[in-house]
């Protein structure tokens, strides 16, 4: 008796509110740039976090008060920590962060509002599409399990994301990667040339899928629409991380002022990119392979 005592004594403790029997969700943001040059900072504001099961949405974390996220200053392989706590075991097919937005149909402003600044230290709101809801939705399924920990990173694409209309209001049409963070690795580059270009931007692709229509923006909102991530080459050494395993091309792109493409001045081919490990190569900016 005294040993079964004590087996329920344990069993009691383990479920209890200090995590036991639960698991860990550990939920990140990174972010691929946005091309344009005037722009200092985008910044989202979240106030939820769920996970939708069996049709109805749980909340992993309501924020007290809301978080703002300059996603640009998580880019190169950079991420933030939204998430880290125990939570209950489960399967979720998907995930809805809400976000604080401007609302063209209210003049009542909820402070912090999601927002874009520029260089001048003017700043404007970001409006979601006519019609969508405050809030962007990955239908990507996530398992938490009892003592295990879920740690995934979610990859805005900002330059994808932000759209202007014609109005010129900025758009949030949220193009967004899911990303198991373990399973991730991550390119390191050093560029060998003694000066960098302006307004550079490596542009990741699996291996062999890049083609050069994929540089006209003349014809569509963004060029590039099926890179994987990119990063701006600002500095000779800059990363591209989040990146599941395979081969990757890297297309080097200078754009104008504006973000619209100038040149496409070379690739750095066949890049091999292993889960959990860093790879590191060395580019000569002059001296790219053309094709």
């Amino acid at each position: 008796m005294i040993f079964a005592g004590l087996v329920l004594a344990s069993l009691l403790l383990g479920c209890g509110e200090e995590g036991g029997l639960k698991g860990t969700l550990k939920i990140s943001i990174t972010d691929a740039p946005i091309d344009a040059d005037q722009v200092k900072a985008v910044n989202l504001t979240i106030t939820n976090i769920e996970g939708l099961q069996n049709g109805t949405w749980k909340a992993f974390r309501n924020f007290e008060q809301p978080v703002g996220v300059n996603l640009l200053a998580y880019t190169g392989g950079k991420s933030v920590l939204l998430i880290d706590q125990f939570a209950t075991p489960g399967e979720f097919s998907s995930i809805k962060l809400t976000l604080n937005m401007a609302n063209r149909n209210s003049s009542l402003i909820v402070s912090p509002q999601s927002n874009v600044v520029f260089k001048n230290g003017t700043s404007t709101s970001i409006y979601m599409p006519e019609g969508k809801a405050p809030e962007v939705i990955l239908e990507k399924s996530i398992g938490i399990h009892s003592r295990g920990i879920t740690d995934i990173t979610l990859d805005f694409d900002l330059r994808k994301s932000i759209l202007i209309n014609d109005a010129g209001e900025y758009i949030l049409d949220p193009v967004v990667r899911f990303v198991e963070t373990n399973k991730a690795g991550h390119i390191k580059a050093t560029a060998l040339s003694s000066t960098i270009p302006d307004r550079v931007v490596a542009y990741a692709y699996r291996a062999g899928t890049f083609s050069n229509n994929e540089a006209d923006d003349s014809s569509r909102e963004r060029a590039f629409p099926q890179a994987i991530t990119s990063t701006a080459v600002k500095v000779k050494n800059f990363a591209l991380g989040f990146l599941e395993d395979g081969n990757y091309d890297l297309i080097f792109v200078k754009h104008k002022e504006d973000g619209k493409v100038l040149e496409v001045i070379g690739r750095h081919n066949n890049i091999k990119v292993v889960a959990g490990e860093q790879t590191t190569i060395e580019v000569d900016l002059q001296q790219l392979n053309p094709s």
